[in-house]
Order: structure tokens, then C-alpha cells, then sequence
């Protein structure tokens, strides 16, 4: 189904892809009231409406947003071939590759690929507010707090589920270091991504 933008009464939710925006937006729609999807064009997926509401959306680790985009991309679409990648994204179009590891060093290579990634849904407004998909429903509650929304607490915290490319074995998102070698993740913190992973102190464990 396609996933647009969330408007609630007071705010508005943007969808970052690969950043448990499917788990949000089942939230917002179930959980908060006047929820209402919202979108410029009905078949972008991840639409940035222009809004004078309080904005916010969600990252995660780049580490695992990257395993996350990779293991996406290489999957066989329901209409379409794999490797759909995003050219008008900066990050898809100079990084891609069909071996994860070469994928993983053209980013590396670079720097702040996955923060521009972020900012291409998230820099057009002025503040947004940022939440950590790992730190689900906590970040959630407490922006639908910070902005006065009317919503059922209970209810987030005791049905959320966080899709994504899960280990299979445990239910729960990849981690850091099984997205990549230790030496990778210190290059990505302490120079590609440093300026995300300062911002939200993110580490390599």
C-alpha cells in the first residue's frame, strides 16, 4: 500500500525510508486522533508535503540504515525488478552496488551520504523535530507530547512492532555490527557519518 505523510492536529509526520515509518504511521493512524494521510503526488510513497505545522520524522544508526537500504534494494519488487535504485537520491545514485560490502566502502568513501540521505525527506522545513527509530515509542510519545497531541499512550506502547530487515532468528532489527566490520563502523562514526553520529550520539556498539 502506499505510505504517505501523516497530518495530525497539531503536527505532521514525514516519512524517512528504512527509518520504521511503517510502525509509525500504524501508530499515528490507530493511535492518535484526527490522524489523516496526506500527499502531494498519489504515487510517491514518501511524499514531503509543504505544511505550516510542527514537523518531525524519525533516523537510525547509519550503520544499519545502510544494511536496511542494501537488503531492500536487492530484493525482487512486487512490481518490478530488484535493484530499484533512486537515482534522484545522492547517497543511491554514487553509492550503489550489487555487492554489499562494495556498497558499504562507496559510502566510506564519502562523507554524510545517509545525512543527505535524511535531509532530502526531512531539510526542506525549518526545525524539524528528529526522533531515533531505536528508541521506539519513547521518541514517538514524547514528540506527540511536545506538541499537544491528543493520542492513547497505552495503546503505542503495547502494540508497537518494528518492521524492517529483522534478524529473522530474534524478531528484532540488525545490529550495528552485524551491519558491518568494526573497522567499518569506526570509519563511518569518526569520519563518513560523523556529523549524524555526533548529532545523535550514535556509536559503534
Amino acid at each position: 500500500y502506499l505510505e504517505m505523510a501523516i497530518k495530525l492536529k497539531n503536527s505532521m509526520f514525514i516519512h524517512v525510508p528504512k527509518c520504521g515509518g511503517r510502525t509509525i504511521k500504524q501508530m499515528l493512524k490507530k493511535y492518535v486522533a484526527g490522524a489523516e494521510v496526506v500527499g502531494d503526488d498519489i504515487y510517491d510513497s514518501h511524499a514531503t508535503p509543504d505544511t505550516d505545522l510542527k514537523v518531525f520524522g524519525f533516523v537510525r544508526h547509519p550503520a544499519t540504515f545502510i544494511h536496511s537500504l542494501w537488503t531492500h534494494r536487492s530484493k525482487k519488487k512486487k512490481h518490478g525488478e530488484a535493484w530499484n535504485w533512486q537515482d534522484y537520491i545522492l547517497l543511491e545514485k554514487e553509492c550503489q552496488s550489487k555487492d554489499y560490502n562494495t556498497f558499504v566502502e562507496n559510502i566510506l568513501k564519502k562523507e554524510n551520504m545517509v545525512y543527505h540521505y535524511y535531509m532530502h525527506y526531512l531539510g526542506k522545513y525549518e526545525t524539524p523535530m528528529i526522533g531515533k527509530m531505536e528508541e521506539l515509542p519513547n521518541s514517538l510519545i514524547r514528540i506527540l507530547e511536545a506538541n499537544n497531541e491528543d493520542f492513547d499512550e497505552k495503546g503505542i506502547r503495547e502494540n508497537i512492532y518494528v518492521h524492517g530487515a529483522n534478524d529473522k532468528t530474534t524478531n528484532t532489527p540488525v545490529s550495528v555490527l552485524d551491519s558491518m566490520s568494526y573497522d567499518q563502523c569506526k570509519r563511518l562514526i569518526k569520519k563518513a557519518e560523523k556529523k549524524i553520529c555526533e548529532e545523535f550520539d550514535y556509536h559503534a556498539f
